[in-house]
């Protein structure tokens, strides 16, 4: 049962890291993104 219960945490905290990583690449993406069309325009 324990082990049951530490397999969930870390598949929670995988993919609460997943989101995270997503989200935070993603608004790097968008920032370099806005940044170049600023720059050519």
């Amino acid at each position: 049962m324990k082990r049951k219960l530490d397999k969930n945490k870390i598949y929670a905290f995988l993919g609460r890291a997943v989101v995270y990583s997503t989200i935070y690449f993603t608004a790097i993406a968008g920032s370099v993104w806005a940044f170049c069309q600023n720059t050519i325009y």
